[in-house]
Order: C-alpha cells, then sequence, then structure tokens
C-alpha cells in the first residue's frame, strides 16, 4: 500500500561567488509499504532539479526518529533508531545521480526484511546531497548539506500493538471576556507502529447548538512520540458555557479518542455598563413614582384660606 502526498521540499545553497539558488523536489516526500518478515519490496524515487543548470546528487540512507510533539523527522544512527530502524534493509541504486536542468531522474529502492524482522514500524529517509564538485556549473564552491528527501514508512507485518491516549486536551482559558477562544489537544502514540487519527472537534453553546466543527489535520503520529492539534474558535462576542468535545480513533482498531472540556465566555465589562444603565434606570422610575404619590405641598396662603 502506496500513500503519496504532495510536497515541496525546497533546498537553498548559500551565496557564494554569486552562485545561483539550488533547488529540487523529492517524489513522493513520503512512502508507505508494507512486508512480510524475509520479503523484499523494490520501489522507485524520483528527484527532480529545479535549477538551471545540471546538478549532481549524492543519494544517502539514514534512519530517523521523531521527538518531541511537532513531528519533525531527524537523521540519527541504527544505533540511536534501535527498535524502528530500517536503513540497514534498504539499497539504492544509483548512489550518485547526474540531473539535468528542469529535469527528473530515478533511484531504484529495494528493501529486504530480515526472517527476524521485529513486527511493526521501521522508518528510514532517503536524501539527496548536491554535490559542488562534480556540478556542471563552475567555479561555485558551494559547501551544502542534504535538505531534501523522502521518507520511508514500512510496516512489517505481524502481531502489532496499537495503543494511542489522549494526553493533553484544553482551552487557552476556562472563563475569559471575549473570543477567539484557542483549543488544543495532545495525541501520544504508545504503541510499536505509527498512527494517523482521524476525526471531528465539536463546540456547542449552553442551548446544546453547535457553533464550530473542524475536522482533525490527519497527521502521522510516530511510536512513542505524540502530535499538536490546534483550533481557534472564532468569533468575538458570545455568552454563556461551551462544551469543546473531541471524537476521533486511529490505527487499523479504531482506537476511539474522546475528550470533553468546558469554557466561559462572559464579556463582564458591556454586562457591567448594561446592568448600571438599568439599574439608573428603574431607580429613575421608582423615584418618578414616589413623587407622584407625595400628598400636595401645603403653603402659609392655603393655610389662611382654610
Amino acid at each position: 500500500m502506496k500513500k503519496f502526498l504532495p510536497l515541496l521540499f525546497l533546498l537553498i545553497a548559500a551565496p557564494v561567488l554569486g552562485q545561483e539558488k539550488l533547488s529540487m523536489t523529492a517524489i513522493p516526500p513520503r512512502l508507505e509499504i508494507e512486508a512480510l518478515p524475509g520479503g523484499t519490496v523494490q520501489e522507485s524515487l524520483r528527484i527532480r532539479n529545479e535549477t538551471g543548470t545540471d546538478q549532481a546528487y549524492k543519494v544517502i540512507v539514514a534512519d530517523f526518529i521523531v521527538t518531541g510533539n511537532q513531528g519533525t523527522p531527524i537523521p540519527v544512527t541504527e544505533a540511536v533508531s534501535g527498535r524502528w530502524s530500517l536503513a540497514s534493509w534498504i539499497s539504492v541504486s544509483p548512489k550518485q545521480i547526474l540531473v539535468p536542468a528542469g529535469q527528473t531522474a530515478g533511484v531504484d529502492l529495494i528493501i529486504s526484511v530480515p526472517q527476524d524482522g521485529l513486527p511493526g514500524g521501521h522508518y528510514a529517509m532517503v536524501t539527496y546531497a548536491p554535490i559542488a564538485e562534480g556540478s556542471l556549473a563552475q567555479g561555485t564552491g558551494a559547501q551544502i548539506s542534504p535538505q531534501v528527501g523522502s521518507l520511508v514508512y514500512l510496516k512489517v507485518i505481524g502481531d502489532v500493538t496499537e495503543a494511542v491516549n489522549l494526553k493533553e486536551f484544553k482551552a487557552d482559558n476556562i472563563f475569559k471576556h471575549y473570543g477567539p477562544t484557542q483549543i488544543m489537544a495532545e495525541i501520544e502514540n504508545l504503541g510499536d507502529i505509527h498512527l494517523r487519527p482521524i476525526g471531528k472537534l465539536t463546540v456547542t453553546n449552553w442551548l446544546g447548538d453547535e457553533t464550530y466543527s473542524a475536522e482533525l489535520e490527519e497527521k502521522n503520529i510516530f511510536p512513542f512520540a505524540s502530535r499538536t492539534y490546534a483550533w481557534t474558535v472564532p468569533g468575538k462576542w458570545h455568552l454563556g458555557r461551551y462544551a469543546a468535545r473531541l471524537t476521533a480513533q486511529a490505527g487499523d482498531a479504531a482506537i476511539p479518542l474522546t475528550g470533553l472540556i468546558y469554557f466561559w465566555i462572559v464579556p463582564v465589562k458591556e454586562i457591567s455598563v448594561i446592568a448600571a444603565a438599568l439599574t439608573i434606570i428603574i431607580l429613575l422610575v421608582i423615584l418618578k413614582k414616589r413623587r407622584k404619590n407625595l400628598p400636595p405641598e401645603i403653603t402659609p396662603e392655603s393655610a389662611i384660606l382654610k
């Protein structure tokens, strides 16, 4: 099974001696595949040279891990990646490639899974490093590090553990005077395969009417890592208690993820002004009624006449 997402990675070379900017596109940016222990998978990757000059590239394969909650892949050695290692199972051909200006060239990728390959996720990145010495543009002398590549997600079929947890779900403030309201969720993967939760956030007012809804952004969460999700409930003027509900699921087992939080939005300043104005109006009405009910004033002249 393969899933490709359109994404452009750009590599900009340092401007040394007036060199033009170098850019390239890795196709696909992400490759998801499955294999049995002892199986072999062959795929094709491509790199496009977006510059106006021919460019040579070195093809590099490395494991990667994801730390933190932003999902940023970090290349590491096999000793660091350990359980999730994939690079040692991958061979690429060619290992250096010359791509004409504005053209695309292919790289063959072969993954040989060992018989004792552990079921679950294994991850590597295939990156392309421009080779300044082999470039047809002479006299540049630029030092360029690899920043463009394809992420390879391999699922070894077998007894895989899927486990996920809603680590945090909160609003920016439980009580606030005005909108908009920021809502954040953090989902962590406690299993041994990457997961991509799907679901929906809904916000309802104190009457139960839906005032906001949004789909959960689809993000891969790597084993023993987490990802954050953020929403902005628009609108400045709101009144009362609101409920935010997260309903989602993850993995082949459709593991449920649910969260419920409440927050209040009360424009205290405006309510205070209105209350003060109403109080003054009520007092004036009461005073006016009392004046109408007072007995007529007795003057000396009226007393003599009597």
